[in-house]
């Protein structure tokens, strides 16, 4: 016997033929109850073929409300719940349009949103705090309440937060160290904030971007502290573990002094992030001043929903995704390929009218089992079956519309393998109700019936060859499973991780405020800036010492010359 390999290939073909045969849901129950019983009954309805409609209504009826249900509360959740993280600059756009409307303002709503390929997701107050160049409009080096007044519209326009706020927030925070830095009198009254003063509050009002106390022993890990502790630069941070705790804590802590100076929208926003981080999870590490030496064990905190977006992104992940989507995949194209050989039957099987009383015949077979052939159906059953095979096709459409947007929004192994599961139950509801509901003989009429040939529409090329078509479905399904994952990667997991690693954690390559407050902008704040500011305060003070000592003389000036006229005048009299 030889060989495939001796025999070569050899191209077998196969007839253009549909074999329609019955299955065991609700669907075909309707197509094949009515001809049979119309046969074993004569004309009319009987109440199997009540029953037919019957279920065939509780079967779209459960169908389309569970997926109503998931559409509604969990896949629009999910996307409500996204759009609340990041939107585009401009505002009111969601990810699958990320491109920014310039011509109107910042909508709010989000955690974050994507300005220049980059996250900005600090509270409004603090996203001014590093735009010195938009707040300070003439150049000269001084903030004034004239200025904010002025620029008022356009900031609140782009940051959602009223600038005069922002400004009496810095006044507050330096007012408040006053005990370590001389205030001039223009910032006691409120008037103006030299830049020395505004990089000076800018270090707390900054630290009120991480949101919480569980983030002071993450910004030790990152070296936030690592130049006071080694070079006793500032004051406010001391030179100890605990003090740089301390003064982190006192910042961040509910009740602390961000919560109770910064504006309404700083609270808003903590409360906002809190809830699209989720639960905390800690881990132990052990960090060492650079001063002295001293070591503490200290907690790192994450959060569950940067977790789950992390994960997403992960190889293994992935492909455990892709499996089971393309799996879905699959059986949407089995619903899909059973509409299509019900349509043809539709469609070509043959009318009632050509064979009379023959259009369905019995057969008893030696044991007594009648068995139905069915040869020809009426028009009012064409109609009514196209109709239901019409109303399944749409299902089945929104089925796998739902059932893919459904399993890309889970970020977790097991709960992508439930929701997989709860998918293949809607799926199988016309099933369960034929098999638990209809009696067995009813299901045998139907299920015994010889299987019934029409001949295929389409490309006969491909008609006569069905392991072809099979190999065409099977790429086709890995190709739309790599483009879904690839799209949904790119739309929606990468933006969401990027903006998440921003909020919950201030950390990431697209994080403005990670990149803008990163470790070389903390040493040099704390080792060279905040020393300028004294030094530049020290001049300030000498300025203004100089300036009073001047209005003084020339006040003491024009006492004297009016105290002389004043006496040349009594002489004269």
């Amino acid at each position: 016997m030889s060989s495939p390999n001796e025999l070569g290939f050899i191209d077998d073909t196969e007839e253009a033929n549909f074999q329609v045969n019955p299955h065991d849901n609700v669907y075909a129950y309707f197509t094949f109850v009515v001809p049979t019983e119309a046969k074993k009954e004569g004309s009319g309805y009987t109440f199997d073929i009540i029953m037919a409609y019957i279920l065939l209504a509780f079967n779209f009826f459960m169908q389309g409300f569970l997926l109503f249900i998931i559409y509604d509360v969990v896949v629009q959740g999910n996307l409500a719940w996204q759009s609340s993280i990041v939107k585009s600059e401009g505002g009111g756009l969601d990810l699958l349009d990320m491109a920014p409307k310039g011509d109107s303002c910042n909508a709010g709503g989000s955690l974050c949103f994507n300005q220049n390929n980059s996250y900005s997701c600090a509270p409004p107050s603090v996203q001014l705090t590093g735009r010195w160049e938009e707040l300070d409009t003439n150049g000269d080096g001084i903030w004034t309440r004239e200025e904010v007044e002025a620029a008022k519209k356009d900031l609140k326009c782009k940051y959602i937060v009223n600038p005069v706020e922002v400004f009496d927030v810095f006044i507050t925070f330096l007012k408040e160290r006053e005990n370590i830095l001389w205030l001039h009198p223009d910032v006691k009254s409120g008037k103006a904030i030299h830049k020395p003063y505004f990089w000076f509050a800018a270090g707390d009002i900054i630290m009120c971007g991480y949101r919480n106390e569980y983030m002071c022993p993450n910004l030790l890990k990152r070296g936030v502290f690592h130049a006071p502790l080694k070079h006793h630069t500032a004051p406010r941070v001391g030179t100890t573990i605990d003090s740089a705790l301390k003064y982190c804590y006192e910042l961040l802590k509910p009740g602390g002094t961000c919560q109770r100076t910064l504006p309404s929208t700083y609270a808003v926003w903590k409360v906002a992030s809190a809830n699209q981080c989720k639960k905390e999870s800690f881990s132990k590490f052990v960090y060492e001043n650079p001063g002295n030496g001293v070591q503490k064990s200290l907690l790192a905190v994450d959060y569950e929903a940067r977790e789950n977006y992390a994960l997403s992104k992960t190889m293994t992940f992935q492909v455990y995704k892709s499996i089971i989507i393309s799996l879905w995949l699959l059986s949407m194209l089995f619903e899909l390929k059973d509409i299509t050989i019900i349509f043809t039957w539709v469609l070509r099987f043959p009318a009632a009218a050509e064979f009379g009383d023959d259009a369905v015949t019995e057969e008893t077979n030696d044991d007594g089992e009648t068995t139905y052939v069915i040869q020809g159906i009426t028009t009012q059953h064409r109609a009514m079956v196209g109709l239901m095979n019409t109303a399944r096709f749409i299902l089945t459409c929104v089925l796998l519309g739902v059932g893919v947007s459904f399993l890309l929004k889970q970020t977790d192994y097991i709960g992508l393998l439930m929701d997989a599961v709860a998918l293949v139950f809607i799926v199988e509801i016309g099933t369960i109700l034929y098999s638990q509901v209809l009696r067995p003989e009813i299901r045998e009429q139907c299920e015994g019936l010889e299987p019934m040939s029409v001949p295929m529409y389409g490309i006969n090329a491909l008609n006569t060859r069905p392991a072809v078509v099979d190999l065409i479905c099977l790429v086709s399904i890995f190709v739309v499973t790599v483009t879904v994952m690839y799209w949904w990667n790119v739309s929606a997991v990468t933006p969401i991780h990027d903006a998440l690693n921003c909020a919950c954690l201030s950390q990431g390559e697209k994080c403005h405020e990670a990149d803008r407050f990163g470790y070389d902008f903390w040493h040099k704040y704390w080792k060279d800036d905040v020393p300028g500011v004294f030094r530049e305060v020290d001049a300030l003070k000498k300025s203004a010492a100089s300036a009073a000592s001047v209005l003084l003389e020339t006040g003491r000036s024009r006492a004297s010359s009016t105290l002389l006229k004043f006496a040349a005048n009594r002489l004269q009299m």
